[in-house]
C-alpha cells in the first residue's frame, strides 16, 4: 500500500516539474550549481578530493548543458556570445579552484559561487522566482 502512495507521489512530482517554465528550470539548475560549488569547497577544506571532483563535475556538466542549448537565432547572437563566454570562463575558474591549494582554493570557490549567484539572480528576476539574496538579507536584518 505505501509503495503505491510513493509511486503516486513521484508521478505527481514529475507532472508538476513538466509544467514549469524553461526559465524556472534554468533557475533550478543555477540553484543546483550553487549547492555543488558549496559541496566542492567543503570537500576541498575537508581534504576529500574525490568528493570535490564529483561536485565540480556536476557544475561543469550543467554549464556545458546550458551552453549547448543557447539560442542560435541571429537576433540573440550578442547575448548568446556573452553567455557562452560566461559558461566557458566559469568552468575554467572552477577547475582552477580545484587545482589550487587552500586558502587560495577557498577564495576561488567563493568567487565562482558569487558569479553563479549573480547569474542565478538575473535569471530569477526574469522568471519571477524569489531572490536568494533578498532572503539572506531579510534573515540577517
Amino acid at each position: 500500500m505505501s509503495q503505491n502512495v510513493y509511486e503516486l507521489g513521484i508521478k505527481a512530482y514529475g507532472a508538476a516539474r513538466r509544467t514549469q517554465t524553461p526559465l524556472r528550470a534554468v533557475v533550478e539548475l543555477y540553484d543546483a550549481m550553487l549547492c555543488s560549488v558549496a559541496h566542492a569547497k567543503a570537500a576541498c577544506l575537508e581534504g576529500c578530493p574525490e568528493a570535490e571532483f564529483q561536485a565540480i563535475e556536476k557544475v561543469s556538466k550543467i554549464l556545458q548543458g546550458l551552453d549547448g542549448i543557447l539560442n542560435e537565432d541571429p537576433q540573440a547572437k550578442p547575448m548568446t556570445e556573452v553567455l557562452h563566454e560566461y559558461y566557458k570562463t566559469t568552468i575554467v575558474q572552477l577547475h582552477r579552484a580545484c587545482q589550487s591549494k587552500s586558502p587560495d582554493s577557498e577564495l576561488r570557490y567563493g568567487s565562482v559561487h558569487r558569479q553563479i549567484l549573480k547569474m542565478r539572480e538575473a535569471f530569477a528576476s526574469i522568471a519571477g522566482v524569489p531572490s536568494l539574496v533578498a532572503r539572506v538579507t531579510e534573515k540577517t536584518a
